[in-house]
């Protein structure tokens, strides 16, 4: 790929930051919009980082219960997550842990792109997408290429601006085709083309499968009913049910944008993330970029590095449930 840009945000004292691992109590009545145990310890760690504004937290991609937290030791920091602990049904297992990179790093990412959403919404394994009303959107869009590293000193944000073409079909699907399924943009096969929400999936209403897309995925579907569904079989595991615009028979087309129109875009995201996450570990966000280089470059234009994926995660900023029972 072509240079990207690097900031930098400074990464508070390791020392001082406390590291725990979480269970979710999956046997809790779910909400309609987490189906499944996987579904619900992700939204009850999205309820634990909007919550509260100071901690870093990201659920385990593997396993159905552990969701990971970060939080400041020196500080009410711990109290306030013991009772969210409480409120959520989270269970602490082991004691305070230390803090490594890797672990920072897994969290710093998680919590930004959730709070990002959904101005700019996950695409895949390390994309991000300008726009809140995308899966209507049938021209081009503003996205970066991103990658997110970390050091006891320093996070580092490397970005590329891009364009996105989601290019989308009119043309029905047929039971055995190949595709690609958003957010992830896995590959999965059509098993059965629906013009309502078939009554053997997970979603009983457009109203909860909705609420779903929002609360574990940080996309908003459109609030009128779509009029198609696909079920999905991925390599394991039962057939999904997706709306049809989230379902693409061609991964997007990514191409570069001019130097001007770089720089707009990275102001853009920079202010967001500034926007939504003005404070985190007790902290505010100090972000700086890498001294420039290029006299006639408005940002910093910096070395050629592939962007390595990152962990692909469901985010989401979530719906507030209208029970309280976890």
């Amino acid at each position: 790929m072509q240079n990207s840009y690097e900031f930098n945000v400074k990464t508070p004292d390791f020392v001082k930051l406390g590291y725990i691992i979480a269970i979710a109590n999956v046997d809790d009545k779910h909400d309609p919009s987490a189906p499944t145990n996987f579904h619900w310890k992700i939204l009850k760690c999205r309820m634990i980082i909007f919550s509260n504004s100071s901690i870093l937290a990201s659920p385990d991609k593997n396993d159905c219960k552990q969701v990971h937290i970060i939080f400041n030791k020196f500080g009410d920091d711990y109290d306030k997550i013991t009772s969210l602990f409480m409120k959520f049904s989270l269970r602490q297992i082991n004691g305070i842990r230390e803090t490594t990179p890797d672990v920072f790093q897994m969290c710093f990412t998680y919590t930004m792109t959730a709070k990002l959403a959904p101005l700019w919404n996950i695409l895949g394994q390390s994309y991000l997408i300008h726009n809140r009303d995308f899966l209507t959107t049938n021209f081009p869009q503003d996205g970066v290429l991103y990658n997110v590293s970390s050091n006891e000193i320093a996070t580092t944000l490397e970005l590329k601006p891009i364009k996105i073409n989601i290019i989308r079909s009119d043309d029905d699907y047929v039971p055995g085709e190949w595709v690609r399924v958003l957010p992830s943009l896995f590959k999965a096969t059509i098993d059965d083309i629906y013009d309502k929400l078939p009554d053997s999936g997970s979603f009983k209403r457009y109203k909860d499968l909705r609420r779903h897309w929002k609360n574990i995925h940080g996309y908003r579907l459109p609030e009128e009913e779509v009029s198609s569904y696909c079920a999905v079989q991925f390599w394991r595991g039962e057939p999904l049910t997706y709306p049809k615009l989230c379902v693409l028979r061609h991964f997007p087309i990514i191409t570069p944008i001019p130097k001007p129109a770089e720089t707009i875009v990275l102001t853009k995201f920079v202010s967001c993330l500034k926007s939504k996450m003005s404070h985190f570990l007790g902290k505010p966000l100090t972000i700086q970029q890498v001294n420039s280089t290029n006299e006639n470059s408005g940002l910093q234009h910096t070395r050629n590095a592939a962007i390595t994926d990152t962990q692909a995660v469901s985010l989401c900023t979530p719906t507030q449930l209208h029970r309280t029972n976890f």
